[in-house]
């Protein structure tokens, strides 16, 4: 059938611009058309959005939002938007047109790609990702036929924020002809919440990375809703269980970008490039799998300094469709202008040759000057966030201090997998690239936030609770629900909920089921002896710690732990805190002063004297105290004459100072 002639906007003009010469394709979303701009003389691709879409008001105002954001965009492995406009009813996108085919094309076509060939279409791919990553977007629908190939071996990422204008215009996998043709790449989040962001797009390049690789998907059903099932509930196979020889390295790219859940995979497209990058340079060269060999394809390297070379672009019709994308078949070898000659109109003189040789040197060099800029400007003078999830503070601080940044460590921990006190998240991520002397922020770990309930039936209360503090549980979300129990000890744990082997979150209470025990009393203000006698009565044992006190008098209980009303089970320990009266007072050494200083001294400090003498004496050779003692307390001196001891005589009492 003749789409061309059958189609009514074929010869039409819209925007009083774009001349519509014929269609390329139709999908469930728009239909694709080579057009002409009138005003600047150029070809290019129209994309014009299906009635249906166009009449809903909702739709085209984000559709309007998200052009403009990837008009916005722009990078050499992802294809140019130059306009966006409505006329008549028909809302369309200008994008760049050359001719071309989608890598769905190419897998038809081959089947399957080699590793290296894999990796080689994986890098433009992500290199566009991440640019779109860095930009605050989310492609959201990358699979193979929105990848294009060009006729000189470049690859383009089409249709970027599309699909989130049907996304949230429809109700995503259960309306016909927008994202249910695209459930074999959809990530879990995507289906059980609904969100997406950059790690949404790194799982679905990894499905699409699978199927380079093995030729087929790695979740397939007879509907969507079966498909979207095995995303959410199983994980992707590795590529080696069908390719024993498929290296291991490529094998675990696989698998990281598949990670059902998001914290697992890599942050960002340009993380995940950088792994890429990495296996592809110590990748072996391999034979080529059956079918035509790959067109080259331009090193991600070389990419941003051929972003002033004319780019030849194609484009993608819209999320669930396979044809409909900007190509037109390609056919024989370019002609290069030399078929009508023969080889003697070539001039192969000497002169000829050096001057061919000299251009040849001279355009190395230019390269080379362009690659070496390129690379300083977008790679070589930035750092990366290095690996420190996991590690040590100080080894972390100072690896990012050998990477030539800041070190900056959170007040507030993190619930991670990591082991408590290491560094549990990063922000930047790990691989991010910053200019040197940023700061990378890092949080410490304070260990899963749920950990397994033990089991604690049969074991005193008490310790249950200790031992759950020191899992980090808050001791206020540690309940206990007393009830009478046969057959079981006061204080003893009977259940716990959560139960034991399952998942208790720090953040959440754990109730005790306890057997009714033994009430403590309360026994503060009693005195040490009756506070001592009631406990032991009651079958409890009894830990005496003093403590001096200007408010309790002495030998009085200041305070008791448990408190008033804990159950404890028989045996259990209660810690009384008792007084020993008022902070005392330091006693001054008086002994070898005369009587009348001593006196002076010890009066000063806040005692009372007492002075004994022997022998009429009136030097201190004894004092009755040493230390400290409460003020107010009497101390005795015992004066006598120097060098006299003091032997078995006895002694006179004088209060005079002499």
């Amino acid at each position: 059938m003749d789409m061309t002639t059958s189609d009514p906007l074929v010869g039409a003009t819209l925007d009083q611009r774009y001349f519509v010469e014929s269609r390329i394709a139709g999908g469930g979303m728009a239909t694709v058309y080579v057009a002409h701009d009138l005003r600047l003389d150029r070809r290019l691709a129209l994309k014009v959005m299906h009635p249906s879409l166009a009449q809903d008001p909702t739709f085209v105002q984000r559709f309007i939002n998200e052009a403009h954001s990837v008009a916005k965009l722009s990078h050499p492995n992802v294809v140019q938007v130059f306009d966006q406009g409505e006329d008549r009813g028909h809302v369309f996108l200008a994008m760049e047109y050359v001719p071309g085919r989608t890598l769905r094309a190419l897998l038809k076509e081959r089947g399957r790609l080699s590793a290296r060939d894999a990796l080689q279409v994986m890098a433009p791919v992500l290199a566009a990702l991440g640019a779109a990553h860095r930009a605050g977007m989310v492609h959201r629908d990358i699979k193979p036929e929105n990848v294009l190939i060009t006729e000189d071996g470049r690859i383009k990422v089409a249709d970027f924020g599309l699909a989130r204008a049907v996304e949230q215009s429809t109700q995503g996998l259960t309306r016909t002809g927008t994202l249910m043709g695209t459930a074999a790449y959809l990530a879990p989040e995507q289906i059980e919440r609904g969100t997406a962001d950059a790690r949404t797009d790194v799982y679905a390049a990894g499905i699409m990375f699978y199927e380079l690789l093995t030729g087929s998907q790695p979740h397939t059903g007879e509907t969507p809703i079966a498909i979207a099932y095995q995303h959410v509930n199983e994980d992707v196979p590795r590529p080696s269980h069908f390719l024993p020889g498929l290296p291991s390295e490529v094998d675990a790219l696989v698998t990281k970008a598949t990670e059902r859940d998001p914290r697992y995979r890599p942050g960002n497209a340009g993380q995940y490039l950088s792994k890429v990058l990495e296996v592809l340079r110590h990748l072996p060269e391999t034979p080529q799998v059956k079918g035509a060999p790959l067109p080259p394809v331009a090193p991600v390297a070389a990419t941003t300094a051929a972003v002033t070379a004319p780019q030849l672009i194609a484009g993608g019709a819209g999320p669930g469709t396979e044809n409909a994308t900007m190509i037109v078949e390609m056919g024989g070898p370019a002609d290069d202008g030399y078929d009508d000659y023969d080889d003697d109109h070539f001039d192969e003189g000497p002169d000829r040759r050096r001057r061919a040789t000299l251009m040849a040197v001279g355009a190395t060099v230019l390269a080379l000057v362009v690659f070496v800029a390129g690379w300083w400007f977008l790679v070589g003078r930035f750092e990366s966030v290095p690996e420190i999830i996991g590690a040590e503070q100080e080894a972390a601080c100072a690896a990012l201090r050998d990477s030539g940044l800041k070190c900056d460590v959170a007040e507030e921990g993190v619930y991670s997998s990591e082991a408590a006190g290491t560094v549990g998240k990063v922000e930047p991520e790990v691989g991010e690239r910053l200019s040197p002397g940023d700061t990378v922020t890092i949080q410490l770990s304070k260990g899963p936030r749920e950990v397994e309930m033990p089991d604690f039936k049969g074991q005193d209360v008490s310790n249950a609770i200790k031992e759950m503090e020191t899992l980090g549980f808050d001791s206020e979300s540690l309940l206990q629900e007393v009830v009478d129990a046969e057959n079981v000890q006061p204080g003893e744990v009977i259940s716990t909920d959560p139960a034991p082997g399952e998942e208790a979150d720090r953040e959440s209470t754990v109730t005790f089921t306890v057997s009714r025990g033994i009430d403590v009393p309360a026994l503060t203000g009693q005195g040490v002896d009756d506070a001592r006698n009631a406990l032991e009565e009651l079958g409890l044992t009894v830990k005496i710690v003093e403590a001096e006190s200007e408010s309790v008098d002495d030998g009085l209980v200041i305070s008791q732990t448990p408190d008033t009303g804990t159950t404890l089970s028989a045996g259990g320990e209660v810690e009384l805190t008792v007084s020993t009266g008022p902070p005392g007072v330091e006693i001054p050494d008086v002994v070898g002063r005369n009587v009348r200083e001593a006196r002076e001294l010890l009066e000063d400090a806040g005692f009372k004297v007492k002075v004994e003498r022997f022998l009429g004496g009136r030097t201190v050779a004894e004092q009755s105290h040493t230390g400290k003692a409460p003020e107010g307390t009497e101390i005795t001196i015992i004066a006598t004459p120097v060098g006299l001891p003091l032997g078995e005589l006895e002694l006179d009492e004088d209060d005079d100072d002499d």
